[in-house]
């Protein structure tokens, strides 16, 4: 009888299924191939379909029934298993050790699923195979010696697996290899400098590893390579010369590596060359002109190195060129006119460098041209009017140089332009009407230029138009009558432009969240119909010549918040309205010729500069008591507005009455609001108080609300519901008299400092001025604000589902695990996108500085929202904070020494959190160990060889593999985001791509989840990341 112990395990599912079957017979009958494959099918497992028709041969039937079987291919005369391809059908599990039966096999195929465990020596034994495809799986460990013993194989490909350890040294062996990747794992140490001996070798992708060392000059001594891509590593020195003896070389990476010094002439040599990217390294020098001798390049991009000189004149014969991009060097000098005339130039990128003369006139006449970023540079000429000769130019960056003459023409016929940028120039002429006419035209800045005439009127047709700014320019004219008609116009500034003439009527205005005319020769009367414009935030009217009376509808604008009228010939009173405004947080109509009292309320505690010069006004506000029976605010015989302009308004002496009483109404509310301060002022005003007089509360609204401030410091009495606590303040939960359930966060008001007790303004001015302003699906919006002297309360929409801090440590598990892991991924999408949105549209670039799970809010349907900017700044590029803000376990180590924050401290923050999802701990738990978060447990683990599994959350998908797998894609992705030198963390821009290519492609209907593809094939391909000019486009790998 046949030892059991002795049997392999996968010829006992054998005999399972094969009951039919006699033992002794079988044991006979069953051929090494069979056994192999049926070991693989139940070794393996995966979708149902993933083997549904390898189908166990019955008694009598043909014994190579396999040769049918989906994936598998056979020699016609020996039916021996010439070709196996099981790639992308979600597979997880272990290779069994009996695929060594199939020793015929010449190629092999198992990318795109989930294999894991340690790299299978029993492949060794497949000795005739030529192609070997492991790519896109989980395999870990260091890669097992013993690949020597394919001496046959010709394509090896390992992309994207978690090998770790040294690059394996016997694949130098291989004298038939023509293809190696071992791209995108977590090898280490130098590149072995014996594979310079694989003669044959054409490609070469070691690419999104940790390599480092220097470049072993023997790769340029293979003679039939075509391909290197080794970007994304940490190596030393420059490229050697001897690379350049790769004549057959048409792809050649190192982006990203770290390297340095001049760049070799020799490169020159490579005429075939069609791809050279060295971007993002720490080349110095010139650009060679011997690599004007590459006539087969099509992509060329040194961005962000330190070359200087200029572009080679040479570059004008790269007919086949059709990206270069060198932004952010120190080039100088002209643009070669023959640039303008490349047949295939579809992306020219050359902002940020000190180029001068004039741009090529024949630029775009290619009809190819699709984007061009020559920002900040010192170029002067006109602009080339072949720009948009094919009707493809969508994006066209010109701010900061000295450009003159007037715009093309020809811009005004370009219907597929999307953004143009030309401020800060010295252009001139007319603007050329047509621009209403482009279907796309999204974002126009003229601004800081010379053009005069009229504004074209069509503007106010663009159909997607939402950004104009025309501001300090010398028109001379009046405004467009229909300007405040552009259907989706946002942000309107002609401010310093020599305007004349009266402000148009404003009907029509919905869109527009501000208006910026300050610093024109505008006259006559302020329009009253100003109270069409719903949505403004932002009316800035000052230093014109504008007369007659405030129209008091300004005041009954829904968010309006800041209005400035100074410097005008403004006569009449503040119209009393203004006192009662829940928005107004800025109000300056100095320098009038204004009369009668400052109305209380909303005014009486604003900045008496924004009253000066108004010697008729009385008030608190200006120190100068008014006398009631000489004015009455808003008296009609004193404001000249008439009946049939004012259809709401009455006689002045109703009006004062109404007045009266709302003061006396008002007196009592905050009478009120004392008392309940008093009774209740360790819940609301955050302790006892010194004396003094704190002031009414006022409420700054960012939007329409159905709400007092009153009725917000009554709630916050008789509530004990706190939702959170942190270093900036409470927050509690509140319903409004309406019903209407709202998170109301009172600040910390006061801070001990020499003794004394004053505010901490800092957090509060940065919350309500960034997030008055921001607009999001993924970053929380704040509804309001409303203070005195003595407390601060941010009023934010609510969000039902709480924190991330609370899903992932609350203890509620209510999902299944693919249910919640999907909800997890889409969780951790949605905050990269709220990051993205601050790090790469917002104008400054706004960092959060305390990103963490507590500060990720969940709505109702479990969508991700950024909250708490208490600690947020905005900065502008190459500006740093001095104060260090965030929370222990997310603070990016660098604070330590150089209290600099940018936005890869955002970026370090947010792979923390990545790793609390990944493996269900805190940033911060003692058995990290004293002085270590978790990023040090992930790495110590990972560096101690430990299997990845140990770190990822045992309770997540356990029984899953393709969750496992998702979970360590997510892990690599935390791992990049917190490297410890942030020049090697990306931007989030490209991390935010990463996920959505890796994102778990499958549906939850009710507890079922359906996958919907798969999603192991993870290509990172060529993907934009915002710089300091408009776009600059890289390729990653990790």
């Amino acid at each position: 009888m046949m030892n059991k112990k002795n049997t392999p395990p996968s010829l006992v599912h054998l005999l399972l299924l094969l009951p039919f079957f006699a033992f002794n017979s079988l044991a006979l009958k069953v051929s090494p191939q069979l056994l192999s494959l049926i070991s693989l099918k139940t070794s393996l497992s995966g979708l149902p379909s993933a083997f549904q028709d390898w189908k166990v041969p019955v008694d009598g039937q043909n014994d190579a029934v396999w040769c049918s079987w989906s994936g598998v291919v056979c020699d016609n005369v020996t039916a021996q298993v010439i070709s196996l391809d099981l790639s992308h059908r979600n597979l997880s599990g272990r290779i069994p050790i009996q695929i060594r039966y199939l020793s015929s096999l010449l190629y092999l195929n198992l990318s795109g699923n989930s294999l894991e465990g340690s790299f299978p020596t029993s492949i060794f034994d497949l000795t005739k195979l030529t192609t070997l495809d492991i790519s896109h799986n989980s395999f870990d460990s260091s890669f097992p010696p013993g690949i020597s013993k394919l001496k046959f194989l010709k394509v090896f490909n390992a992309f994207s697996n978690n090998f770790e350890g040294l690059l394996p040294s016997d694949v130098s062996r291989l004298r038939f290899l023509e293809e190696l990747n071992f791209g995108g794992s977590y090898f280490e140490g130098e590149i072995p400098a014996v594979y310079g001996g694989l003669q044959r070798l054409k490609f070469i992708h070691l690419a999104g590893n940790v390599l480092g060392g220097e470049l072993p000059p023997r790769i340029g001594l293979l003679p039939e390579l075509q391909h290197i891509e080794i970007g994304y590593n940490h190596f030393n020195g420059s490229i050697p010369s001897e690379f350049s003896l790769l004549s057959n070389l048409k792809y050649f990476d190192v982006s990203n590596c770290s390297l340095s010094g001049s760049l070799p002439q020799e490169l020159g040599n490579l005429t075939n060359l069609e791809t050279l990217l060295l971007f993002d390294n720490g080349f110095t020098g010139e650009i060679p002109e011997s690599y004007s001798n590459l006539k087969a390049l099509k992509l060329l991009d040194f961005s962000s190195n330190q070359l200087s000189g200029s572009i080679p004149s040479g570059f004008s014969n790269l007919k086949n060129l059709t990206w270069l991009s060198l932004i952010s060097n120190n080039l100088s000098g002209e643009v070669p006119e023959g640039i303008g005339e490349l047949p295939e130039l579809t992306t020219l990128s050359l902002w940020n460098n000190n180029f001068t003369g004039v741009l090529p006139q024949k630029l775009g006449s290619n009809g190819n041209l699709e984007t061009m970023d020559v920002s900040n540079n010192s170029f002067t000429g006109t602009i080339p009017s072949s720009l948009c000769h094919g009707n493809k130019l969508y994006k066209l960056i010109l701010f900061s140089n000295m450009f003159e003459g007037e715009l093309p023409k020809s811009l005004t016929r370009c219907d597929s332009l999307w953004r143009f940028r030309s401020q800060n120039n010295r252009l001139n002429g007319t603007i050329p009407t047509g621009f209403g006419s482009l279907r796309n035209l999204t974002f126009v800045d003229l601004s800081n230029n010379r053009f005069t005439d009229q504004i074209p009127a069509d503007f106010a047709t663009a159909p997607v138009l939402q950004y104009l700014n025309l501001s300090t320019n010398s028109f001379h004219r009046k405004l467009p009558e229909n300007i405040w008609k552009a259907p989706n116009l946002q942000i309107f500034s002609a401010s310093f432009s020599n305007l004349i003439g009266e402000i148009p009527n404003y009907v029509g205005c919905k869109s527009f969240y501000r208006i910026e005319l300050q610093g024109n020769s505008l006259n006559g009367t302020i329009p009253w119909d100003i109270g069409h414009c719903e949505k403004l935030l932002c009316l800035n009217l000052s230093q014109n010549h504008l007369s007659g009376i405030i129209p008091w509808e300004i005041s009954t604008l829904p968010s309006i918040a800041d209005v400035d009228l100074s410097h005008n010939l403004l006569t009449g009173t503040i119209p009393s309205d203004f006192g009662s405004s829940k928005t107004i947080t800025t109000f300056n109509v100095s320098y009038n010729q204004l009369i009668g009292p400052i109305p209380s309320g909303s005014l009486a505690h604003l900045n008496p500069l924004f009253f000066a010069s108004n010697e008729g006004l009385c008030g608190d506000v200006v120190g100068k008591p008014c006398n009631s029976d000489r004015f009455n605010a808003g008296d009609s015989d004193l404001d000249g507005h008439h009946n049939e302009e004012r259809p709401k308004k009455t006689a002045g002496a109703i009006v004062w009455i109404l007045a009266a009483a709302i003061g006396v109404g008002f007196f009592v509310l905050v009478a009120a609001t004392r008392c309940f301060q008093k009774s209740y002022g360790n819940r609301v005003d955050g302790g006892g108080r010194n004396g003094g007089d704190i002031g009414p509360w006022k409420l700054t609204a960012f939007q329409r609300l159905n709400f007092t401030a009153d009725d917000v410091v009554e709630c916050l009495s008789k509530t004990d519901n706190i939702l959170g606590m942190g270093s900036t303040g409470t927050v509690y939960k509140a319903e409004m008299p309406n019903g209407e359930i709202i998170a109301v966060k009172k600040l910390w008001g006061k801070n001990k400092e020499n003794g004394k007790i004053r505010r901490r303004k800092s957090g509060v001015l940065a919350e309500v001025d960034v997030l008055g302003n921001v607009r999001h699906r993924n970053i929380v919006r704040l509804l309001g604000c409303c203070s005195n002297r003595d407390c601060t309360m941010l009023l934010y929409e609510y969000m039902p589902n709480g924190s991330l801090d609370d899903l992932l440590h609350g203890g509620d598990k209510t999902m299944n695990a693919a249910a919640e892991w999907t909800a997890l991924y889409q969780i951790a999408i949605g905050v990269a996108q709220g990051i993205c949105y601050l790090h790469h549209d917002c104008d400054p670039v706004i960092v959060h500085r305390d990103l963490k799970p507590s500060n990720i809010l969940l709505d109702a349907d479990f969508e991700a929202r950024v909250a708490d900017f208490g600690v947020a700044k905005l900065i502008q590029t190459d500006e740093s904070m001095s104060v260090v803000a965030g929370s222990y376990g997310y603070i990016a180590p660098e604070y330590a020494y150089t209290l600099q924050v940018d936005k890869k401290s955002d970026i370090y923050s947010y792979g923390v959190i990545l790793l609390e999802i990944i493996t269900g701990k805190r940033s911060v738990e003692p058995e990290f160990g004293e002085g270590n978060s978790i990023v040090d447990w992930v790495r110590s683990k990972l560096k101690t060889k430990e299997d990845v599994e140990e770190v990822l959350d045992k309770s997540m998908g356990r029984s899953c593999s393709l969750i496992r797998e998702e979970m360590k894609q997510m892990l690599r992705i935390a791992l990049l985001c917190t490297s410890r030198n942030p020049t090697d963390r990306p931007p989030m821009r490209d991390v935010l791509l990463i996920l959505q290519e890796a994102k778990p492609k499958r549906k939850t209907v009710g507890d079922n989840v359906i996958v919907v593809g798969d999603v192991n094939d993870v290509n990172f391909e060529d993907v934009c990341s915002v710089g300091g000019g408009d776009v600059k486009c890289q390729k990653i790998g990790v």
